[in-house]
């Protein structure tokens, strides 16, 4: 990802002990400078309300939840810019509203496990090459 914790999104025992020990708090603000979205955007779409963000800047760590939902989102995002090619591409498409979420945006679908999984579908789909 970038400096502070270096995700492999691969199902690693790192990757695993990463979020179980509480993903840093400053990735949070990280995300947001990478793809061009406001920091309230990506704690969102994670489901983080912005009171526990403020809490846990004190402890450094987010809790194994919020963790978990952080990284779905970054994993995501990560999708979608390997798809598109870069990350600012990739921001735009998970901005914009699309049929399949029925007129949703991507970004406002991942804070759910539903929702993800519709965003993960659906850019499973777009990497096969189907038109949605």
């Amino acid at each position: 990802m970038g400096t502070v914790l270096p995700l492999r999104f691969d199902g690693s025992p790192t990757d695993v002990a990463s979020v179980r020990e509480g993903l840093p708090v400053e990735l949070i603000p990280e995300v947001a400078r990478r793809y061009g979205l406001d920091q309230q955007e990506v704690l969102e779409a994670a489901g983080i309300p912005r009171s526990s963000l403020h809490r846990y800047k004190g402890l450094g760590r987010l809790n194994r939840e919020q963790s978990n939902r952080l990284y779905r989102v970054i994993y995501l995002l990560r999708r979608a810019e390997d798809l598109f090619g870069s990350p600012q591409l990739a921001a735009s498409w998970m901005n914009s509203p699309k049929v399949f979420l029925h007129g949703s945006s991507p970004l406002a679908y991942l804070d759910t496990e539903p929702g993800s999984q519709a965003v993960e579908h659906l850019l499973g789909r777009l990497e096969d090459g189907l038109v949605t």
